[in-house]
């Protein structure tokens, strides 16, 4: 079992919860120039949001206070992907549920400019080569004085090989994808602060 605490970082058990190990090792280190997040450092990583790859064991993703990461061999180590996303903050991540290398995340601004997205313009990035490179999918949400926040487990995916993803903001409101983000739909308005997202299908 693998598991991610803000502000201390990713740690592992194989023994049934009986001993842990840390597992915050970066593998392409230098420091990026982009966050802090120093790779010597065993304990302190600030976690998010992580994500296994369903169809992979050893593949699982994170969002960081720092960045975005992915580990091919089950948390023992991270390599930074956040080259080409418009900022290093963020808070969830999904996996599509068929293919482990497309992922999405929504970057926002960090603390001192305010948790909303660059440029108060929204958009969900996707990756579909397991974070080496990233495109801006941006149709149908909002592109002018956006200042939502998507908090952490208020993104989440379908199991519909087409790609469904659903994420809810602290306005209220709710956008679904159901073509991979390639065009998104408000599907709810004027709701509470949203927390959680979760989908239920049904036969």
């Amino acid at each position: 079992m693998t598991i991610a605490i803000s502000a201390a970082g990713v740690f592992t058990t194989e023994d049934d919860g009986e001993t842990w190990e840390r597992s915050n090792r970066l593998d392409n280190a230098e420091n990026p120039k982009q966050h802090d997040h120093e790779h010597t450092r065993e304990i302190g990583h600030c976690v998010h949001n992580m994500m296994r790859a369903p169809s992979d064991d050893g593949l699982i993703y994170q969002q960081n206070h720092h960045g975005v990461f992915r580990s091919n061999d089950g948390g023992q180590n991270w390599h930074d992907i956040t080259e080409g996303l418009p900022s290093s903050f963020g808070f969830p991540i999904a996996v599509h549920p068929q293919d482990p290398q497309t992922i999405w995340t929504i970057p926002l601004n960090g603390d001192i400019q305010g948790r909303f997205p660059p440029d108060a313009k929204a958009a969900v990035w996707r990756s579909t080569d397991a974070g080496e490179t990233w495109e801006a999918m941006r149709e149908g949400l909002p592109q002018e004085n956006c200042f939502f926040t998507v908090l952490r487990q208020a993104m989440a995916v379908d199991s519909s090989s087409n790609g469904g993803v659903y994420f809810g903001t602290n306005t209220g409101s709710i956008f679904a994808t159901t073509d991979a983000g390639e065009t998104w739909v408000e599907i709810a308005q004027h709701l509470p602060t949203v927390l959680s997202v979760e989908t239920l299908e049904t036969a």
